[in-house]
């Protein structure tokens, strides 16, 4: 096994564009089936007990659906979360494990930076995500318009975003930064064993969901899952740190 990381994500790079290759070159639907004759149906199906006519037609298209999609989702999913680790440590300068634990953290100033950064991706993603999918063909025809839920997502995201910069500011004041990625306490202390209790949960939360938007093949909330998992990384460092110099 390779002890070079950057030439094991440029080959998990490679497999995750294989896979999304195989997906294209895949039928969307089984022989003789195709969106036309779906949607042929949701007339029959739009007839009598609305809820039991979604059932049917979403049964319908399921049987008759390949797996195209999932190939495209989460080949598109692993070599853009490959990219972008390959891009974080060619930036860093990291070929090795050992080289990637001695790797120090940046700055608060480009703590606060990164952390914007990523939220402006997330608009930008959001919109994309309902742009492509629907060119894709995703979407029932008996759906509702897509307007309602880009509404409520840019809601969601600027709740997302004033809530995340209270705090994340208040959260990185304290905090010692830059310190190394992996800084560990000089000696085991209720401090630092409470920064690793709180910090847990989140880096649970956020690991999670970066596995499930790279199935899901979400394309620019692969990258910023992936920074604010770093981000929750950097900010227990800070205050490991923190606890050290004490």
């Amino acid at each position: 096994m390779t002890r070079n990381l950057q030439v094991v994500f440029l080959i998990l790079i490679l497999l995750g564009l294989l896979a999304w290759l195989i997906g294209s070159s895949m039928p969307a639907f089984i022989p003789g089936k195709s969106a036309n004759n779906l949607y042929a149906l949701q007339p029959e199906y739009s007839s009598g007990n609305a809820a039991e006519a979604r059932k049917a037609y979403y049964a319908t298209e399921e049987a008759w659906r390949t797996s195209r999609n999932s190939w495209l989702d989460v080949g598109s999913g692993v070599a853009i979360s490959s990219l972008t680790i390959l891009l974080f440590l060619r930036a860093n300068r990291v070929q090795t494990w050992a080289r990637f634990r001695r790797l120090k953290t940046v700055g608060k100033s480009a703590f606060v930076i990164w952390l914007n950064a990523g939220w402006a991706l997330l608009f930008a993603s959001l919109y994309w995500y309902y742009y492509y999918r629907s060119l894709r063909g995703d979407f029932r025809p008996m759906a509702d318009t897509t307007a309602i839920p880009l509404m409520y997502g840019q809601i969601a995201l600027f709740g997302g975003w004033l809530a995340s910069n209270a705090l994340f500011l208040l959260a990185v004041w304290p905090a010692q930064l830059p310190a190394l990625l992996f800084e560990k306490p000089k000696y085991s202390s209720w401090p630092a064993m409470l920064v690793d209790a709180v910090v847990f949960l989140p880096l649970m939360f956020t690991g999670l969901y970066t596995v499930a938007i790279i199935i899901d093949g979400d394309h620019l909330t692969v990258p910023v899952a992936l920074l604010f998992f770093y981000l929750l990384i950097v900010l227990r460092a800070g205050y490991m740190r923190a606890i050290n110099e004490r």
